[in-house]
């Protein structure tokens, strides 16, 4: 279980290249950006993409957890089992700061900034109409994130032989299940096709012959 803890902690750090997050406006997307473009400052306004060369801030937090998950991919490359610890404190570390960069763009702090800025009822009114939705970066990164660490607990707790055993039991469940399901339908089929054969042979079928008088 050691190296598969590889595949969720690399699909993590993959997703912040999908999208994170849009930004929306009586149903008109105004701004949307990725993972790293959250980031770095690389946010996509009304079509046109701003850096942080523009004035776009960078996310320090953000920034953190990248290298949060690529220290943790570091260790799962470099060390064994030893430090499933690190490993496990890097993953929870990265949800974390994720969480905290990512809450500057919640609906609240953005209403927040508007009235520590002095805006206007006109403004908040406004303000009152934008939806910020997650996009499917954003929960992949986190459920990578929440498997990366469970996985690491179990090795660090010693219990990966026994985890181990009971997905094989699982995925073995899950297999004769599916066998069983497939034949069942198999069967289902073989039995509706020879119905509607002697249905045909009995002139009752599409096709077939009326019955003589």
């Amino acid at each position: 279980m050691w190296k598969w803890i590889r595949i969720p902690k690399g699909i993590a750090l993959v997703a912040f290249l999908l999208p994170w997050m849009t930004i929306s406006c009586s149903e008109q997307k105004i701004a949307e950006a990725t993972g790293f473009g959250l980031a770095f400052g690389n946010v996509t306004t009304m079509g046109r993409a701003a850096s942080a060369g523009d004035g776009a801030a960078m996310n320090l937090w953000l920034v953190l957890a990248l290298l949060a998950i690529a220290g943790g991919l570091f260790l799962l490359f470099t060390r064994g089992r030893e430090a499933a610890k690190l490993v496990l404190g890097t993953s929870v570390a990265a949800l974390v700061l994720i969480f905290l960069g990512t809450w500057r763009y919640s609906k609240d702090a953005i209403m927040a900034e508007a009235a520590r800025n002095g805006g206007g009822d006109m403004d908040r009114a406004a303000m009152a109409m934008i939806q910020v939705n997650w996009e499917i970066g954003y929960w992949l990164a986190l459920f990578a994130l929440i498997a990366a660490a469970a996985m690491a607990w179990i090795v660090m707790s010693g219990k990966e032989v026994e985890a181990e055993a009971k997905m094989r039991s699982l995925a073995t469940d899950a297999a004769d299940a599916a066998k069983s399901a497939a034949a069942k339908a198999s069967e289902a089929i073989e039995a509706a096709t020879d119905k509607k054969d002697g249905d045909k042979k009995d002139g009752d079928g599409p096709g077939g012959e009326p019955p003589k008088a």
